[in-house]
């Protein structure tokens, strides 16, 4: 049931609907509106993309709907987090991401809920994100050459100073990042 969760590649759409619902329920067009508010600097998504992806999380019982009338006009289906849809949202939030490729997506998104949602955890996650940048770093150190050693050292240098900037950088921005986000309005 939770394989497209975790085996995702890409832009989290998924958890990033959960994220938001586990703020507030909403409708669609609010979802996709709040979406673009809070993670639009990182990334866009499709209306058609998100209403896939509701469908697909109210599929999975993660996500489900009721009905709200309204004085102005039809009733609304407004989406809500089950159980398993918040318990699969903290499963994705609190884990360091593996690859270089998903720092700027992934874990931005991680950050920017976990600063909003769960303020206390945001310490143990930017930690944990260290320690595999550490292994990383280790990894590319044990790393042998290939037929191109001149291009095999390029590119190891290229990824080592990619991992330490982003390391520096958590490093550097700890203190500011693990205080709540004011309040979401």
């Amino acid at each position: 049931m939770m394989e497209y969760l975790s085996g995702s590649r890409g832009f989290p759409v998924e958890h990033a609907a959960l994220g938001f619902l586990l703020e507030r329920p909403m409708h669609g067009y609010a979802l996709r509106m709040r979406i673009e508010e809070g993670l639009g600097p990182l990334w866009r998504i499709a209306s058609s993309q998100l209403y896939q992806v509701i469908h697909r999380l109210e599929k999975d019982g993660l996500v489900h709907r009721t009905s709200r009338t309204t004085s102005a006009g039809p009733s609304r289906a407004v989406l809500h987090v089950t159980e398993p849809g918040a318990a699969a949202f903290w499963a994705w939030a609190g884990e360091p991401v593996a690859t270089m490729r998903d720092v700027r997506v992934e874990f931005a998104a991680k950050l920017y809920f976990t600063r909003r949602l769960r303020p206390h955890a945001v310490t143990q996650l930017i930690d944990r994100q260290i320690s595999i940048l550490d292994q990383m770093q280790n990894h590319i150190q044990a790393q042998g050459h290939g037929d191109d050693a001149a291009l095999q050292a390029a590119w190891q240098s290229l990824q080592q100073s990619t991992i330490d900037n982003f390391s520096r950088w958590l490093r550097t921005h700890r203190d500011v990042l693990q205080r709540p986000k004011e309040a979401v309005s």
